[in-house]
């Protein structure tokens, strides 16, 4: 059984970002690392949470981001009280397609709600 997604966060990382030039000349695409830190920053300020205090236990990328392309960000409850964020890619003439898959943790008890 499936939990439904929530939205959380759109992004559309612009061609004219400098990161794009030098990853990869003729063939650009989004760092994943960029990717990731976008996706778990939306869903710690969504939820009023130090992103420190998200801890990521699996992070699959699944297919490319690429300059121009929206993307946008849902999370859904996982087993064992994690969460599960996923990162579309929703091109203007085509199929949304998953880009990045992460499980995070549930949050430390220990770990305190930041302000709105």
């Amino acid at each position: 059984m499936n939990a439904p997604s929530t939205f959380l966060a759109e992004w559309t990382p612009s061609a004219q970002t400098p990161v794009f030039a030098g990853h990869f000349p003729g063939n650009p695409l989004l760092p994943g690392s960029m990717l990731l830190d976008w996706a778990v920053s939306a869903y710690a300020h969504a939820n009023h949470r130090r992103v420190s205090d998200c801890s990521v236990r699996q992070a699959r990328f699944l297919a490319p981001a690429r300059p121009d392309v929206p993307l946008r960000l849902e999370h859904q409850p996982a087993r064992r009280d994690r969460t599960r964020l996923q990162v579309m890619a929703m091109p203007a003439n085509g199929e949304p397609y998953v880009v990045l898959d992460v499980l995070l943790d549930p949050p430390r008890r220990d770990a305190e709600e930041v302000g709105p």
